[in-house]
């Protein structure tokens, strides 16, 4: 069951998708793209940038609540023409973990809805 919630800004965001949301797995037809576009061959592409691989055989290029590694400075992602399909699908407004989603959401939140919200806090 996956929550709908409304849509973000993601320019707003401080890309905790990238920062916070979970692994990220790479299938075959991913990681031939991720290669080409960094311009290396499958295998120093795995060398290099996979960073686990699962009992199942499941590779992953992202742990956990870690840091992706193509994240840039500028919070943009390194690859992202050639992004792993698990980053194409994922929207935080529909997950069945909020954390991000209300995260973020709060980070978007005007100065007005701020001062509101305390104000009713303090209620």
């Amino acid at each position: 069951m996956t929550s709908h919630h409304e849509r973000l800004d993601c320019v707003k965001c401080p890309s905790l998708c990238c920062r916070m949301a979970g692994y990220v797995r790479v299938g075959r037809d991913d990681i031939r793209r991720l290669a080409k576009h960094l311009n290396l061959s499958v295998p120093a592409f795995e060398a290099k940038h996979i960073l686990e691989v699962t009992k199942k055989g499941e590779k992953r290029i992202k742990e956990g609540w870690k840091t992706c590694q193509f994240l840039t400075p500028d919070r943009l992602c390194g690859v992202y023409e050639a992004r792993p399909s698990d980053c194409q699908g994922y929207v935080c407004w529909n997950q069945e973990d909020t954390t991000v989603y209300d995260y973020a959401a709060f980070l978007q939140m005007s100065v007005g809805k701020l001062r509101d919200k305390e104000k009713d806090l303090k209620k």
